[in-house]
């Protein structure tokens, strides 16, 4: 029998089968046993947390690590020391989220190389799906991208390129050939722009007169600029083609209830097509956006209170099969610009998505072991992370140290140069420690000096 070099234990542990008391032995990074609270080896060091809960590491599998204005090892560094902090602790970067985006071999080990000993947490990559890349994708998969992903429509934003109907057909014959997972980010250019003119003539008429209103300043001109028929099309799309193809594929950063119909057809249909959301779109509702406060701009954008509320539904019962937290980190503003149309989108939320998630999802009666369902079990079976995901023997002694009961207020970060819309939101929920792999990574207010994160590659054989 080996003896534990470590021992956490607690009143509550969320394993597979539920919360119990015990403890957790580990040795050599690994979950070696879940025993009795009092089986402790003499001399073995103990971290009792008493009655915190103890749950599995969160998995992000919706990372964009590049902070803007930093070179990539020092993006790494930023946001894994986030993730320590707020529990999460495995991280898969987006192929366009990154100074390199990974649509080709060269480009992915680079960004291995400069990521390589700077990462506080586990990174693994998807790889990306662009015009013209189809020759790449097979060499993508053997240097070990963990999946691919693609837009279908290009932002300026993060650097994504969008792939039409006809460039993603080109490319499934390789991408089938792989037998791996496609993830694809769900909007359509032609609904989010119509002619012009189309446009203005929705506009009321106070809003044509220079100098009366500003429309580009409210939260419904953005949301009116994106509307559901994008996603709703797109989702049609996905579902076509891996109706074709039938090739694994998931719908990322879901936020329009309409395409729920739908998804639940294809499922019935036991295609091989799931979706996730963002903690955004199941905390903050569109009525109650400020005029002016762009920190809230997203893609696609957050929708209202009945779309929120059906997304929750969809969530508890499985139809929606995780959650992700499209973090992004912020850019730092210069301008002060109050334009939506014209605001750089994205929502950091690394450090504080497990106490978002926690908070919304405790007030609608739901409980803390499907909230780990959501955010580390399901996320790291997406990506085909055997040892990540839950705490039982064998698996990646991946530990989050959690108060369900205390509360936290965010504090406005001066170093982002930018808020986010949680800035001055009282929580519920504080991550008090965070292990990776058994290495205390997080420790209240301090992230360790020395970082143990590894880079999660799983090469394959041409």
């Amino acid at each position: 029998m080996y003896l534990p070099d470590l021992v956490v234990r607690s009143r509550r542990i969320l394993t597979p089968g539920g919360g119990r008391a015990g403890a957790i032995h580990i040795r050599n990074g690994r979950i070696i046993g879940i025993v009795d609270i009092d089986a402790v080896p003499p001399g073995c060091p103990v971290d009792d947390v008493g009655e915190d809960a103890v749950l599995p590491g969160v998995v992000d599998s919706s990372v964009q690590v590049h902070a803007p204005g930093a070179i990539v090892s020092e993006s790494f560094e930023r946001t894994t020391r986030a993730a320590a902090a707020g529990g999460v602790t495995t991280i898969i970067a987006t192929p366009f989220g990154c100074a390199l985006p990974t649509t080709s071999v060269p480009a992915l080990e680079s960004t291995c190389h400069a990521a390589e000993g700077h990462c506080f947490v586990d990174a693994g990559f998807w790889g990306g799906v662009v015009p013209g890349n189809a020759g790449e994708l097979a060499a993508l998969f053997q240097a070990g991208i963990l999946g691919f992903q693609c837009a279908l429509m290009s932002s300026g934003d993060d650097g994504s390129v969008g792939v039409s109907e006809a460039e993603l057909r080109a490319s499934m014959p390789a991408l089938t050939r792989t037998r791996t997972l496609l993830r694809a980010r769900a909007e359509l250019r032609a609904p989010v722009e119509p002619p012009g003119g189309e446009r203005r003539s929705h506009r009321k008429w106070f809003e044509r007169i220079p100098g009366l209103s500003r429309p580009e300043r409210r939260y419904a001109t953005y949301l009116d600029s994106r509307p559901k028929a994008a996603e709703n099309e797109a989702i049609a799309l996905l579902i076509q083609l891996c109706d074709a193809y039938r090739l694994p594929t998931h719908c990322v950063h879901l936020s329009s209830a309409d395409t729920l119909t739908p998804v639940f057809r294809a499922r019935s249909r036991r295609l091989p097509f799931s979706v996730d959301t963002c903690p955004h779109y199941l905390f903050f509702v569109a009525e109650e956006i400020p005029d002016g406060a762009v920190e809230y701009k997203c893609a696609p954008p957050i929708r209202g209170r009945d779309n929120r509320e059906l997304l929750w539904a969809a969530l508890a019962g499985g139809l929606i099969h995780s959650v992700a937290s499209d973090h992004r980190p912020a850019a730092p503003s210069s301008t002060g610009s109050s334009n939506f149309l014209e605001a750089r989108s994205g929502i950091a939320s690394l450090p504080i998505e497990l106490s978002i998630m926690w908070t919304a999802a405790s007030a609608r009666g739901y409980t803390l072991d499907q909230v780990v369902r959501w955010m580390c079990q399901m996320p790291a079976q997406l990506a085909g992370l055997a040892r990540k995901g839950k705490i039982d023997v064998g698996y990646d002694a991946d530990l989050v140290v959690f108060d369900p009961d205390s509360e936290l207020t965010v504090q406005p970060d001066a170093r982002r140069g930018q808020r986010t819309p949680y800035d001055g939101r009282r929580l519920r929920g504080v991550v008090k420690r965070t292990y990776l792999r058994g290495v205390r990574v997080h420790d209240g207010e301090d992230t360790s000096a020395d970082p143990a994160g590894r880079l999660l590659l799983q090469r394959r054989p041409p």
